[in-house]
């Protein structure tokens, strides 16, 4: 908050200075008019012939002061408005987080017990879900969930996952799971992205 004041304190400096300018502008020759006779106005008036140009000078450096004022008040608006952008993709990224946590904590429930176990559909007809089943769901979730947070980078993540896809377990958990998984993240850019590159690893390597 300070630190956005010291930037904003220019601008307004400059802008109440013009508006000063602007009132005395007005304030004085009315002033001047009330209180002078016939003489004294003719006398100040062949003076501020004189010093027309100074005046001119001192209208522009007063215009140009206001617009580069405007010009840097426009500034601040737009950064402003990049940080606040910048705040509200961060807060939105942290409650994703928080809820794939609790999802993970769901998961770790259901593995260790086999009564909540049997609460999650299976992952494929005919199939029945295993404790192994959702273990792999939490490898994959990390790995999603590092690729979001940006600790890891596209290249790592595709060689993780090719490394994962190493596993029997874990390919025979993406045979079964991949339909229903998508069925439930259709029209997710950031899911199927995700299930794009899984799926890419999935077929790249060859099942040990």
């Amino acid at each position: 908050m300070t630190e956005r004041f010291k930037r904003a304190a220019p601008t307004s400096i400059a802008i109440c200075a013009g508006l000063v300018v602007v009132v005395l502008c007005i304030v004085v020759p009315i002033l001047l008019l009330l209180r002078l006779d016939d003489d004294e106005l003719a006398r100040w008036s062949d003076i501020g012939q004189a010093i027309g140009p100074v005046a001119v000078f001192f209208s522009g450096v007063a215009f140009l002061g206001i617009t580069a004022a405007l010009l840097m008040q426009g500034r601040e608006l737009r950064n402003q408005r990049e940080e606040l952008t910048i705040a509200q993709e961060e807060q939105a990224r942290s409650s994703e987080v928080a809820m794939r946590e609790l999802h993970t904590d769901l998961i770790k429930m259901a593995i260790e017990d086999s009564e909540l176990l049997s609460v999650w559909p299976a992952p494929s007809p005919g199939e029945q879900t295993t404790r192994k089943d959702h273990y792999c769901n939490l490898i994959l979730n990390l790995q999603k969930v590092a690729y979001e947070t940006r600790t890891i980078e596209l290249p790592e993540l595709r060689s993780a996952l090719r490394f994962l896809m190493t596993s029997p377990d874990m390919r025979a958990y993406w045979t079964r799971s991949r339909q229903a998984r998508v069925s439930i993240t259709d029209g997710d850019n950031e899911e199927d992205t995700f299930t794009t590159e899984v799926d890419a690893a999935y077929t790249d390597t060859i099942t040990p």
